[in-house]
């Protein structure tokens, strides 16, 4: 990571922070005369919003672990290591009236004259006698420890300044609301372009898909920001908020803290479906929720008319100016003339929000006696909960990302809530087209009618000839699974998972190992040691994150209550717990623990980290296991007698490393070697473990390419892959749109003969070089045949997830663009084609492939236009692949 602060943001930045507290108030604890902000040490996992975190990203950028930030009556003095001190150093000593000092740790004396030095600092400000620190956010680490410890030995008296850091980054400067318009832009693009059209996908199909599945396909979106955003330079500058929520079927919880469930998305009569994404930019968070009607019923459209109202009479006075107390009586008053049963249904009005998802100082309630600004940013947010449907539960909310203005509200999440735009009516019937007579005018009638019987006759032969191939290939079909079925053993265990030892499961060795600064009567996540460590009786009692269920969060009245449920014999486990297998049934287990609490603070940051230590162990697992699976290859035996055959500057997928690179692909004796340029990252690849090699010419497509599927999967960075895909851009897949040109320009006629040119040049590369490696692999007895995709037999379906172009070659069935996986199909891995849905009016059919291993889940296209049918069973004889034709779409899962 090349980290580089930028020196003018900081400093006026800094302006801001010594001027909000130079105006004292009870904000700033009535006026303290030093503040110290400290950083501990930092895991990967910790939690990922503070206010701590927040002042540093406000700061400089980037977040600084072990440091401690100590603001005096003009200075801020930096204590920190050496290394981070060079990123420092290039801010400047002095700016704006205001002063910056660098300290560098000494762990000889471990940092106790800089200690004292510091001590001095704080006595000498102002008064010295009160200091301002965020009290309620634990630091951890021996370096924050001894410093805690010497400071408070100060005598200095020490109040929470929490709320006035809080109203300066509440604020924000033009740098951060660009930030926060990218954060939105994207989340309104995913769920637009993604996210809607799934769940519509979903329903309309009538497929069985989990809440959690939606959301994992909702974050993949986010590995490849630049095809929803091509603004967005870096992925690595964006990330999720929280991973997308989808709710339906009567359970929905409409705050910031909601999980998704492990139920399937219901899309039946008068349902309900909630949806929920956020996406942050260069840590600046913004949020989107919107809600889906189906068949929905005359009561669910006066409720949400009346949503629509209050949004909107709201939405008028979000301006610089207002007191935010007032957004929430205009909110009820609007819902009191509209339905008053609905007043007790109605949930809050939203937050601010920034670099803390949730800015706690912000929140748009009636309490809140504030004035809006220029420069805040707030999640605005309608919402009912709890209404009923006859027997039905259902709730509703819309929530934008606004930016506060003086000439009013400013809406980043454009995204259409009109009652149109989001009730569905499932209604499967099809418009019949008639069909036109295409005989000329000025036929003969009698001349026309020969001619017809003369075409069916021929039609009805040809049929009869195809029916004929199918019935030989149905008899081959079943006396060769008559031969596989002989010789078949059923081992009634190989749908068993293998039972966790729990044995195994360990936390600490003893008491001694325990965290010291886990408090005996509060809850308390170790992340480092993976344990949750449980108050009872005034003794923390550990439980390892795998023998945890779940966990639940929820109000009941002015208490916080806290849910975790623990592994027990007899529970039915979820795919999602892989490390939870089966428990012991001669063991005695806790099921269920409750905590509740008047101060929510700790449970739900003891919420939040179980949540994520859980997610953190799943991975963990998940890579493990990748690896576990993963078939040992030979060694590349490499080409020393010269004449390496070579592709150079060579895009790759999936990527190598994170960022994108390019690199070199070459052929030896046993294998190819693709080197990658940044950082010499090699990849082997050998030639028996390749399924099927397929060079795509660029002809209709931006890229020329070579596809490798494999047979035995290959570790490509930290993931697991069963394909490599090697390309180059040939053309630009985007567009200046700023610049106009006619193709019967110079310039237009210009561009058109450079990209023929390149065409045919890198066609040519690759050409040459697949020719080269078929005969080096054959001459070393390792033979490997490139196919080619036969164009004319193309047709357009949904392999996965979007409409592509799909086309056979000799041996496979492949469309090579489909993202986020190219989808590839052998050929001699299907048994028997299905294809459904073939009935008059429908202009669209499915194609199903059950393979031979009935093991595996049989894999479907859909969406295929029906005027390729007669194209696609010509195809599917050709390949000797048995089909049948059905009316209906069968249910393979």
């Amino acid at each position: 990571m090349s980290v580089k602060i930028d020196q003018g943001i900081f400093w006026s930045r800094l302006k801001r922070i010594f001027d909000n507290w130079n105006k004292g108030g009870r904000p700033w604890a009535g006026g303290v005369d030093a503040i110290i902000v400290n950083y501990g040490s930092q895991d990967d996992e910790s939690e990922i919003y503070s206010r701590t975190s927040a002042i540093h990203l406000f700061l400089f950028g980037y977040e600084f672990p072990d440091t401690v930030l100590v603001f005096t009556e003009k200075k801020l003095t930096i204590l920190c290591s050496k290394t981070k001190g060079k990123y420092f150093e290039s801010l400047g000593k002095s700016q704006r009236g205001l002063n910056l000092e660098l300290m560098i740790r000494n762990k000889a004396d471990k940092d106790a004259s800089n200690f004292a030095t510091l001590v001095s600092m704080l006595k000498k400000s102002k008064k010295g006698t009160l200091l301002g620190w965020l009290p309620k956010e634990t630091q951890r680490g021996k370096f924050i420890t001894r410093w805690n410890q010497a400071w408070t030995k100060s005598g200095m008296k020490a109040e929470n300044v929490s709320l006035g850091l809080g109203r300066v980054l509440s604020v924000k400067d033009r740098p951060a609301q660009k930030n926060v318009e990218t954060a939105a832009r994207f989340t309104a693009t995913v769920f637009k372009r993604y996210m809607k059209n799934e769940i519509e996908s979903i329903c309309d199909e009538e497929k069985k898909v989990k809440h959690q599945k939606i959301s994992e396909d909702t974050v993949k979106c986010f590995e490849k920001p630049q095809k929803f955003d091509a603004k967005i330079a870096d992925k690595e500058d964006l990330d999720v908020c929280y991973d997308p929520l989808v709710m339906s079927g009567g359970l929905y919880d409409l705050r910031s803290s909601a999980t998704n469930d492990d139920k399937y998305l219901d899309f039946g009569q008068k349902s309900v479906i909630i949806c929920k994404l956020g996406a942050r930019y260069k840590q600046y968070c913004s949020n989107l929720t919107r809600t889906i009607f189906i068949d929905p019923s005359t009561d669910m459209e006066k409720n949400y008319k009346t949503l629509i109202n209050t949004y909107l009479a709201c939405y008028k006075i979000l301006k610089a100016g207002t007191r935010i107390s007032q957004i929430h009586q205009v909110a009820t008053g609007t819902i009191k003339r509209s339905n008053k049963k609905l007043i007790q249904n109605f949930v809050g009005c939203g937050f601010g929000m920034g670099l803390e998802f949730r800015e706690s100082n912000l929140v748009l309630n009636e309490k809140n006696q504030q004035i809006l600004k220029s420069g805040h940013i707030v999640n605005f947010s309608i919402g009912f909960e709890k209404l009923k449907e006859g027997s039905k539960t259902y709730a509703m909310q819309i929530a934008d990302t606004i930016l506060i203005t003086q000439e009013g509200p400013k809406l980043l999440t454009p995204v259409k809530r009109a009652w149109k735009e989001i009730a569905f009516i499932m209604n499967d019937d099809d418009d019949e087209e008639e069909e036109e007579d295409n005989q000329p005018a000025f036929e003969d009638h009698y001349e026309a009618r020969r001619r017809r019987k003369k075409d069916e006759a021929e039609a009805y032969k040809k049929q009869l000839e195809k029916d004929k191939e199918q019935q030989l290939l149905a008899k081959k079909h079943q006396e060769e699974l008559l031969r596989r079925l002989a010789k078949t053993t059923i081992d009634s265990s190989f749908d068993h998972k293998k039972a966790f030892d729990y044995s195994k499961i360990r936390s600490y060795k003893s008491v001694s190992d325990y965290p010291s600064y886990a408090k005996p009567n509060q809850l308390y996540v170790d992340i480092k040691g993976e344990t949750l460590l449980v108050p009872i009786f005034k003794q923390l009692v550990p439980f390892h994150i795998s023998t945890i269920r779940s966990a639940t969060k929820s109000e009941e009245g002015a208490f916080t209550v806290l849910r975790i449920n623990f592994a027990a014999p007899d529970m039915q486990f979820k795919n999602r717990n892989d490390y939870i297998q089966a428990v012991p049934q001669d063991k005695h287990f806790i099921q269920e623990l409750s905590f509740k609490a008047r101060n929510s603070e700790n449970l739900e940051r003891s919420y939040f980290n179980i949540q994520e230590l859980r997610k953190r162990v799943r991975n963990r697992i998940k890579e493990k296991e990748d690896k576990k699976s993963l078939v040992i290859q030979k060694e590349l035996k490499l080409l020393r007698t010269g004449g390496v055959p070579k592709l150079r500057d060579l895009s790759v997928r999936p990527p190598v490393t994170r960022r994108k690179s390019t690199g070199i692909l070459e052929g030896h004796q046993n294998g190819l070697r693709f080197i990658n340029s940044r950082d010499g990252v090699k990849i082997d690849i050998i030639y028996e473990n390749i399924k099927h090699a397929i060079f795509q010419k660029s002809e209709k497509t931006t890229e020329v390419r070579l596809h490798l599927q494999l047979v035995n999967p290959i570790m490509c960075g930290k993931k697991k892959t069963e394909f490599m895909q090697f390309y180059i851009e040939v053309i630009s897949s985007s567009q200046d749109l700023g610049h106009s040109s006619r193709w019967n320009e110079a310039d237009g006629l210009n561009e058109e003969q450079e990209e023929r040119r390149r065409r045919k040049k890198y066609n040519k590369l690759f050409h040459e070089f697949t020719f080269k490696i078929q005969q080096l692999s054959q001459k070393y007895g390792n033979p490997l045949e490139f196919e080619e995709p036969f164009r004319q037999l193309a047709f357009n379906g949904v392999p996965n997830k979007e409409k592509v172009e799909v086309i056979p070659t000799h041996d496979s069935l492949v469309a090579l663009e489909d993202k986020p996986k190219p989808f590839c199909l052998a050929l001699n891995e299907v048994d028997v084609a299905i294809l459904e849905r073939i009935m008059f009016g429908l202009r669209e059919f499915d194609l199903t492939f059950v393979f031979s291993d009935y093991t595996r889940e049989p894999l479907r296209i859909t969406a295929i236009s029906k005027k390729k049918l007669e194209q696609v069973k010509s195809w599917l004889r050709t390949s000797e692949i048995l089909h049948y034709e059905t009316r209906q779409s069968a249910n393979w899962k």
